[in-house]
């Protein structure tokens, strides 16, 4: 039966459908790839962190062996931070390859247009980032938390601090029937159990005027209840002498502190919580979305400033389309292969485009604190960047001669 040429058209013009078979062998493929390139990577930054401490690690009360254990569960964090790379690096070896077997060749020749291609990508790089966000936003914050006191019991008895002073927070706490009191509150470090040592508090009331002064050798914090539990508690209170005694008020004395109390143990109700403490010994791109969002809450509600914990936040919000614009990136590199230059070149230049979005973002983190960009823009412009620069490249290496298009341009 011959075919008339209406129906010769339609048939030639009808979309090119990507078989099942050929998405599956393609994910399997580029999963490959980037699980050999993550592991890779992991494992090399893993014994940059083991040796990190190796000088510390020798003297006497620490522990090879917890602070193993505290590198394993820094792992996450790592797959997390190393993902857009591994995933441009592995997709880059995965279709070099593919392109160098011819197999791409035969696929673009049975209809698999460079749209259909970019589409099938996607849906591939989707699966990279559902496990890359289960990673950071579930595995990570719970494994990077675990691995603080375990830090802890390896480096010795305490957590290091960045100040003398120790570690400073503002608290503001409203009881049912009180007026509202700020708290500025110290704490010289954690030990490996979690406690808060040498804890002491300074309360003021709405006026600023100081109202109690609080002094604790250790603070536990009570699940149940959601207070914290303080232990070898010293105590002195502050009254004001001008509501009974106008004489006081004219002489400028309005402020009389009370006896020294000792207790044992004293109950303290705070919106402090090792959640929100957790902000002060992790840094903020280890934590998850929701910890980065209350964190930064909580500071705002105490008039802190909170744009380091804004901008980790954004950065979190646009990380899984970065991964999927690097995958996106790696599709230009398959089409190279006719042309002068090696898997392992093309694989360098991979490394280098991810050395290179990885400075970016960098910079432009912190262009955003020097200039006041807002967050979203300064983690939104290196994604977008590399975008156009990938979508620019792939239209030109899938144009049928380039190089022409390139003189032609310069003839003009």
């Amino acid at each position: 039966m011959k075919m008339s040429s209406r129906d010769v058209r339609k048939q030639v013009s009808k979309p090119f459908q990507v078989p099942h078979s050929l998405l599956v062998y393609f994910r399997s493929e580029l999963y490959k790839a980037i699980s050999f390139v993550m592991v890779a990577f992991v494992g090399l930054f893993a014994f940059f962190d083991l040796i990190a401490e190796v000088d510390r690690l020798s003297l006497p009360g620490t522990s090879w062996f917890y602070y193993f254990i505290a590198v394993l569960l820094g792992l996450p964090a790592r797959v997390y931070e190393i993902a857009p790379i591994a995933a441009l690096i592995g997709s880059i070896y995965a279709l070099v390859q593919l392109a160098a077997s011819s197999e791409l060749t035969a696929m673009r020749a049975a209809g698999l247009s460079t749209t259909s291609m970019l589409k099938m990508l996607v849906r591939i790089a989707a699966g990279v980032v559902v496990i890359t966000v289960l990673f950071g936003e579930g595995v990570a914050p719970l494994a990077e938390r675990a691995a603080v006191p375990m830090r802890a019991k390896a480096l010795g008895y305490e957590v290091d601090r960045d100040f003398r002073s120790g570690y400073w927070m503002r608290d503001t706490y409203s009881a049912p029937d009180a007026e509202s009191r700020v708290r500025f509150v110290n704490f010289d470090s954690f030990n490996k159990d979690g406690e808060l040592l040498k804890l002491e508090y300074y309360e003021l009331d709405p006026e600023s005027r100081i109202r109690a002064w609080v002094r604790a050798e250790s603070a536990k914090f009570d699940p149940d209840s959601g207070d914290w539990e303080l232990r070898n508690v010293l105590l002195q209170r502050y009254f004001d002498e001008a509501v009974n005694n106008p004489d006081a008020a004219r002489a400028g004395l309005t402020i009389q502190a009370s006896e020294f109390e000792s207790l044992d143990t004293m109950r303290w109700t705070s919106n402090l919580s090792p959640e929100l403490l957790t902000g002060l010994f992790v840094r903020p791109d280890r934590m998850s979305a929701w910890q980065l969002y209350n964190y930064s809450k909580f500071l705002s509600s105490n008039l802190q400033a909170t744009d380091n914990i804004d901008l980790a936040f954004a950065k979190k919000i646009m990380y899984p389309f970065a991964i999927l614009i690097m995958m996106m990136i790696s599709l230009p590199f398959a089409y190279l292969h006719f042309r002068s230059g090696s898997v392992s070149v093309k694989v360098f230049a991979g490394i280098m485009i991810g050395v290179g979005f990885h400075l970016v973002n960098n910079l432009f983190s912190h262009l955003s604190m020097v200039a006041s960009f807002p967050p979203f823009v300064s983690a939104a412009l290196p994604s977008l960047l590399g975008f156009v620069v990938g979508m620019g490249a792939l239209w030109w290496v899938s144009q049928p001669a380039p190089w022409r298009t390139l003189n032609v341009l310069r003839n003009r």
